[in-house]
């Protein structure tokens, strides 16, 4: 797969909250002491995010480091996109601080469009713990992205773009409210498909009024696992889709090891999990959305789409962070043209 030439314009762009993660490997006897729900993103102060990392990170008479790497859930997606070509846009808020040029330096080593805006304050920062089966729980403090407002929204942008993205996460504070409805109108008008991810459960129940109205009157592309599909609609996996599906034009329900439940229109398909070693969970849902967003942006049928979606999350969950293989290029392009040949 050689990389493209990159557009004047962005194909995907996306806006949500600009995070730096600090991952540490932990027990899961550390998640029972400190009272955390294991596998759930949950909004902390500052205060308490010292806490925890003064929990996990002094330990056996030995002081550890996390391992620290730009994070949020849309900035994975358009990092992992950027990788595969595809021309990418991103906006948030971050402030004049080390951690918010850690956060800048990764997204324009990764050739993202770098729309950020700067905000006296912190840059936001997520404690990630991995237990040993891979999964991850993020204790998250927002800082300065919940000053992200209106008049921040790239909106040129947006209007040239092919399709904007956001996830769950950004119904947060009335000016990120005012500013992802003012940006998912401009995307309207000027014809650009609306994507999410719905990200957490956690992120559901917290904005579920304003998921489910966009629901019904406003996304082209859902994301989900079966748990956020079943708060959504109260069904399993594939019959979330299913009904998913009669006001959203393309679906994908995650479903863990078991894969993944694509539907477009009358067209369904479902796609097995990859067997991998599990190292970390962290961006595996992020990576899947890279994946079939490039896979859509390419006109490749809509279970290639998915098929490079798991794909990309296989790989990514071999590796603590969010990180992809070198060789993942080559090996999305000998997929794509297996499935070609499949169809001939």
């Amino acid at each position: 797969m050689a990389e493209p030439p990159r557009a004047a314009d962005p194909e995907l762009v996306g806006i949500e909250n600009a995070i730096l993660d600090l991952l540490v490997r932990v027990e899961d006897r550390h998640l029972d002491e400190m009272g955390l729900d294991k596998g759930i993103m949950k909004l902390v102060t500052a205060g308490e995010q010292e806490a925890i990392l003064d929990h996990v990170l002094n330990r056996d008479g030995e002081v550890l480091q996390p391992e620290i790497e730009a994070g949020g859930s849309c900035a994975n997606v358009l990092r992992a996109a950027s990788l595969l070509g595809v021309a990418t846009s991103y906006s948030s808020a971050v402030a004049a601080d080390d951690t918010g040029r850690l956060f800048e330096r990764g997204l324009n080593a990764s050739r993202v469009r770098n729309r950020l805006a700067h905000i006296d304050g912190v840059t936001g920062t997520s404690v990630v713990l991995v237990t040993p089966d891979g999964e991850r729980t993020m204790n998250t403090h927002l800082g300065v992205c919940r000053q992200y407002r209106p008049e921040h929204v790239p909106e040129d942008d947006i209007r040239r773009s092919r399709i904007f993205f956001t996830t769950g996460y950004i119904w947060d504070t009335p000016n990120q409210i005012d500013a992802i409805e003012h940006a998912i109108a401009v995307a309207r008008r000027a014809g650009a498909r609306l994507a999410i991810d719905l990200a957490d459960p956690f992120a559901v129940g917290r904005s579920r009024d304003h998921l489910m109205r966009h629901k019904d009157h406003g996304f082209d592309i859902l994301f989900a696992n079966a748990e956020e599909a079943r708060m959504m609609t109260g069904l399993g996996p594939e019959a979330a889709a299913r009904e998913l599906a009669r006001t959203i034009e393309v679906v994908a329900v995650k479903d863990g090891v078991r894969g993944a439940w694509v539907r477009r229109g009358d067209e369904v398909h479902h796609v097995p999990a990859h067997r991998v070693e599990v190292v970390d969970t962290t961006g595996a849902g992020d990576c899947f959305a890279a994946g079939f967003l490039y896979g859509l942006l390419r006109d490749l049928p809509i279970r290639t789409c998915c098929e490079v979606g798991i794909a990309m999350a296989a790989d990514t969950i071999t590796h603590l962070g969010v990180k992809l293989s070198p060789d993942i290029r080559e090996r999305l392009a000998a997929l794509e043209e297996r499935q070609a040949a499949a169809v001939q």
